[in-house]
């Protein structure tokens, strides 16, 4: 981000707030971090379709990212292609939706079947931030795509697409020996780069790897590894997952991960699963949960006054918009919300220059910002 080169607000958002997160755990154990209002956590089902047992995983997360439908209306020759407005409701359907999971090997019936799998959410955040996924890629070059999305005025109910967990007359999947302890998680990626790669058309086991290898870094480094790594025999090979190992951990790399705030029994763990690379260590420490997040607190948070786990209506609070045609250039702009209800108002930011906006045009933003309504 220290080049003159356009960069993606998004990939920044989420660069700035690792760096604060970072920061701030050295400070009273991360107890003023102001990024915590960002956090919240998913819950993922999977369904075997043979024998319907289930299982339910949680992981941690800040920001989202959501896919958006693209309907092109009737071509007007010389005018730029216009597209079908899609409502803010839909794009969070397609993320919640199920997805088929081909050739899973399912432990209860040992033998490969197809799943069905399914992502939630299992708290909300005070602050929900969001990317909208309003472009693609033709000839590996990223295109913007000029889809509005509609996001109401007043108050969003979330609740819809909220997990419930395990439920009466379902019956969990059985832990067996050869899957990995909870030590040994798998390396976590960012399912918004996953996604991005995976709409230019390379397999998805590809562009997990490269994600992994770019440390979790962005789109274009992944993208680059992936180019570099073409005539790999084994790039489409899935990476073995860590099986723990009992070899001590860098000192110097613990002693350094903990002055960030994080208990020295998990940074030697993540560091043993990182193969003792302590940016490797540090993204698992950031994005997985740690060993009190699990199904069970989580239903214990839903069942306490923990905010998190109970509200879930927001309203628009703020918005980053991209001029220009082009993903590699063009400005950036903001439009913020002062004040909730009734009373507030709209303020938009270009550089310098601050004007109120009694009428926010929200339709073309990359960045939404929901702030819950507690």
């Amino acid at each position: 981000f220290a080049s003159m080169r356009q960069q993606d607000a998004f990939e920044f958002l989420q660069h700035l707030n690792k760096q604060i997160d970072i920061a701030e755990r050295s400070v009273e154990g991360g107890a003023l971090n102001p990024t915590s209002v960002f956090d919240f956590t998913t819950e993922e089902r999977l369904q075997c379709t043979k024998c319907s047992r289930v299982r339910y995983t949680t992981q941690k997360s800040s920001l989202l990212s959501l896919p958006v439908a693209k309907r092109p209306l009737a071509a007007v020759e010389g005018a730029p292609q216009e597209f079908e407005p899609v409502q803010l409701a839909e794009s969070f359907g397609m993320m919640t939706a199920n997805e088929t999971v081909d050739g899973y090997m399912c432990p209860a019936c040992e033998q490969p079947t197809t799943a069905v799998k399914s992502t939630r959410f299992a708290t909300f955040p005070k602050v929900l931030a969001v990317q909208v996924r309003r472009f693609e890629f033709v000839n590996w070059v990223p295109q913007k795509l000029e889809i509005p999305v509609q996001v109401p005025q007043g108050l969003i109910e979330l609740g819809a697409y909220r997990g419930q967990g395990l439920q009466p007359g379902e019956e969990a999947l059985p832990e067996t020996d050869d899957q990995l302890p909870a030590d040994a998680q798998p390396e976590p990626v960012d399912e918004s780069v996953v996604a991005q790669l995976e709409s230019m058309g390379f397999p998805r086991v590809r562009c997990v790897k490269a994600v992994k290898k770019t440390g979790n870094t962005g789109a274009e480094p992944a993208m680059n590894w992936i180019f570099e790594h073409m005539d790999d025999p084994d790039i489409d090979a899935p990476d073995s997952e860590p099986q723990g190992t009992t070899a001590a951990a860098d000192p110097a790399a613990v002693e350094q991960l903990m002055a960030m705030g994080f208990p020295q029994a998990r940074v030697e763990r993540e560091l043993l699963q990182a193969d003792g690379d302590a940016n490797r260590a540090l993204d698992r420490l950031l994005n997985l949960p740690s060993d009190d997040v699990t199904m069970d607190n989580v239903a214990a948070a839903t069942d306490s006054k923990d905010d998190s786990a109970t509200l879930s209506q927001y309203e628009l609070t703020g918005f980053v918009s991209h001029k220009g045609s082009s993903v590699h250039c063009g400005h950036y702009v903001a439009t913020v919300r002062h004040g909730l209800g009734a009373d507030s108002a709209w303020f938009f930011f270009n550089d310098a220059r601050v004007v109120a906006q009694p009428e926010p045009q929200s339709e073309q933003a990359y960045v939404y910002f929901f702030t819950r309504n507690d």
